[in-house]
């Protein structure tokens, strides 16, 4: 026969964190951003270090995704808007590329997924907007990355949960004795 399809404490503690990620729609975050840095804590492990090691990754590829918007932007008034992003596109990714070279930078998922996040991001206007070109370009930074990493805090605290109700249960008395 096949699995038991049984509703354990890991099941409530991510679904229960998964809605309660919904009220980043409060402060115009992007939840599907934090949902992808959630992720990437799975992704990289599960362990504390991977807020750090994501984190600044994610990071460095947002700075690049940014600076190849306002490059795209610079160079619409000499070329078609396709070439233009083209363009910027190749230095911003030979950029990521020449970085994830460096050890501080260590997982490609998250630099393209950074990446890609602040360009969706950007697009759909996903932050809120302001009148400033610059100001916008840094508040798409702050509310974009900043979800992201907020995802990958999400996933240290549904770790720790998880593992804390485990711990909790098996050394309970009366699950001692099963």
């Amino acid at each position: 026969m096949g699995k038991t399809l049984k509703v354990n404490a890991a099941d409530v503690i991510i679904a229960g964190l998964s809605a309660l990620a919904g009220l980043g729609a409060l402060l115009q975050l992007p939840v599907w951003a934090i949902f992808i840095g959630w992720a990437w804590y799975i992704a990289l492990g599960s362990k504390k270090s991977a807020i750090w090691e994501a984190g600044i990754t994610a990071v460095m590829a947002a700075v690049l995704a940014l600076s190849a918007i306002a490059l795209t932007d610079a160079l619409q008034p000499f070329m078609q808007p396709l070439a233009a992003s083209m363009a910027a596109v190749f230095v911003a990714i030979l950029l990521l590329m020449i970085f994830m070279k460096l050890p501080v930078f260590t997982s490609s998922l998250v630099a393209f997924n950074s990446f890609s996040c602040i360009f969706a991001g950007y697009y759909l206007q996903a932050f809120p907007v302001q009148e400033s070109y610059l100001v916008s370009l840094l508040t798409a930074f702050v509310w974009i990355t900043g979800a992201n990493v907020l995802g990958l805090v999400l996933g240290y605290v549904n770790a720790s949960l998880i593992a804390w109700v485990q711990g909790a249960w098996k050394s309970s008395p009366e699950t001692a004795s099963e």
